[in-house]
């Protein structure tokens, strides 16, 4: 096995449990504790919540940067390489820190039947460990009670929200799922909480644990001026921080917001220029718009939806003609997908990935017939695959 690339190593560990998910944190506590040393870092921070995730750990890491703070940055999925994963200081890790990590994982796992996930955030930490690192920012993959990410004690736990998502393995309502989210708060740790409304179970946890807890709308706040597309923020607990004239870009304010909270509230002062940082600051599939004409996005629920269908409204003319290429996986709510775009998009391109999950083109053309309410003159073409969707979007735009 050391003699194995990356990506043999990313293939073995595929297909250890290729058909189970078995998630669950009895199994790879011991050998967190056997290829880690305590102290993790100075400040773990935990960021989970349906959406928004990835951007309050982005910003975050950049502030951290720009005030010369060294960072470990763990987040999921990727979409280029599997390195993306794994980020010190801003930029991923090399093949042979991640190969070391895997080949100590599989040394010590005796008998335990470890998840693709489970490897994979095992690998994260012991390489962050070794590095005397400031801060380590580890994102949520999915829930958080029996996420792998879990088995780490925050300092801090960013919640951005609870929406309707995976309720498959989270639970059938809002409740449900803010119950397997604050499962990442830590007794009498720091809370930050990025929704106004957020589920009872999330507040009696808090409750619970006796968390000092920062929540949105009452110990800081944003606001948003859609006509200069610009944004403010206030910080009022214990001292007031405000920011104004903020630039707005492709990431949700809300996230940005729960950022800089988990920024002040780690110690430091903010005496950045902070529209030098939203420069700096880019999600790859998040609102990406490349060469002016095409915009990427992996929206796949109702809340990332209708963020997306606000960004597509705020930034570009009423009068251009819209073009959709669409693929969605059969498990997820594509009533709630589509319904903000149904009426804004004048040609749809519809498309499925090679995937057992992924909707077929006939599923997804019957549904937005039958349910999409579309602009009436609204064209629907089905592609065989994704690469052929793209290149014909191109063509007809």
């Amino acid at each position: 096995m050391k003699d194995r690339s990356l990506d043999h190593w990313l293939d073995y560990i595929s297909s250890l449990r290729p058909k189970e998910t078995n998630l669950g944190l009895d199994k790879i506590r011991p050998i967190y504790k056997k290829i880690v040393t305590f102290p993790l870092a100075s400040k773990v921070v935990v960021v989970g919540g349906t959406n928004g995730k990835g951007s309050t750990v982005e910003f975050l890491t950049q502030l951290l940067i720009l005030n010369n703070k060294s960072v470990g940055t763990f987040t999921s999925p990727h979409l280029f390489k599997f390195n993306e994963r794994i980020r010190v200081n801003g930029k991923p890790v090399v093949d042979k820190e991640i190969i070391d990590a895997f080949q100590l994982i599989e040394e010590n796992r005796g008998s335990s039947k470890l998840t693709y996930f489970d490897f994979s955030t095992l690998a994260a930490l012991k390489i962050f460990n070794g590095l005397n690192l400031d801060v380590i920012i580890l994102e949520i993959g999915l829930g958080g009670r029996l996420d792998p990410v879990n088995i780490v004690d925050s300092d801090i736990g960013v919640l951005t929200n609870v929406e309707l998502d995976h309720q498959e393995w989270l639970g059938k309502d809002k409740e449900a799922i803010g119950e397997e989210k604050a499962a990442i708060f830590r007794s009498n740790k720091t809370v930050i909480l990025g929704q106004h409304e957020m589920p009872r179970t999330v507040l009696k946890k808090t409750l619970r644990l006796q968390n000092k807890v920062l929540k949105v709308g009452r110990d800081f706040e944003y606001s948003v001026n859609d006509s200069s597309k610009e944004w403010a923020y206030t910080f009022n607990k214990g001292h007031q921080i405000n920011l104004k004239k903020l630039k707005l870009g492709s990431l949700s304010v809300s996230s940005l917001s729960c950022a800089l909270t988990a920024y002040i509230t780690l110690g430091n002062k903010l005496d950045l220029n902070i529209n030098t940082v939203l420069d700096r600051t880019h999600l790859q599939g998040r609102c990406e718009l490349i060469d002016s004409r095409f915009l990427l996005d992996v929206s796949h629920n109702a809340s990332s939806a209708e963020y997306l269908a606000a960004f597509i409204q705020r930034n570009f003319s009423k009068e251009i003609e819209i073009t959709a290429v669409l693929g969605v996986m059969k498990d997820k709510d594509i009533n709630s997908i589509i319904k903000p775009f149904t009426k804004k998009i004048d040609k749809w391109f519809l498309t499925s990935a090679n995937l057992q999950r992924s909707m077929r083109t006939d599923e997804l053309k019957a549904y937005l017939k039958l349910h999409g309410d579309l602009n009436s003159e609204a064209r629907i073409s089905e592609m065989d695959n994704v690469k052929q969707a793209c290149i014909k979007a191109h063509q007809e735009t």
